[in-house]
């Protein structure tokens, strides 16, 4: 069992980290101009992803891009690996973009945009958490004990 002072202390620095986390200074203009950075970044890395795919396939096939509306010319397997193939490399491109445009913009600022912080936990979100995590020490306690009785009575010390 920690002493009062230990107590006092662990209260004071949780006072003082919450302080901290909660005092990050977001500006009326931040919003909007996080909503043209991320909008603009995905769109170009879209673009550019669409091209580069394009441009691999033909590069790799040394045949066109398969149109999806084309049934007479275009076998469907093709149809479906370029489809794979491009929405994976824009899938990952958006991705990589938009994590640019947050690392970019919390250097400039010095926090992340309010769309992409972290939701604080509630008090009664907390409760619950420690209800749960009381409840697994108490049934691992108890099969801890089952455990050694067991080997106990196996070993014969009982």
């Amino acid at each position: 069992m920690a002493s009062k002072d230990t107590k006092k202390a662990l209260a004071k620095a949780s006072d003082k980290a919450s302080a901290k986390a909660g005092t990050t200074q977001h500006t009326p203009a931040g919003g909007p101009v996080w909503k043209i950075l991320s909008v603009g970044t995905t769109i170009i890395a879209t673009k550019v992803a669409t091209d580069l795919a394009q441009k691999g396939w033909k590069l790799a096939t040394g045949r066109n891009v398969p149109v999806k509306g084309d049934f007479e010319r275009e076998r469907t397997r093709d149809v479906i690996l370029f489809t794979a193939l491009s929405s994976m490399a824009v899938a990952a491109a958006r991705v990589a973009a938009e994590r640019g445009a947050a690392t970019y913009y919390r250097r400039s600022t010095g926090h992340l945009p309010k769309a992409l912080e972290d939701d604080k936990v509630s008090p009664e979100d907390q409760k619950a958490a420690r209800k749960v995590a009381k409840a697994k020490a108490k049934a691992s306690a108890k099969s801890e004990r089952a455990l050694q009785k067991a080997i106990d009575k196996a070993s014969g010390r009982r």
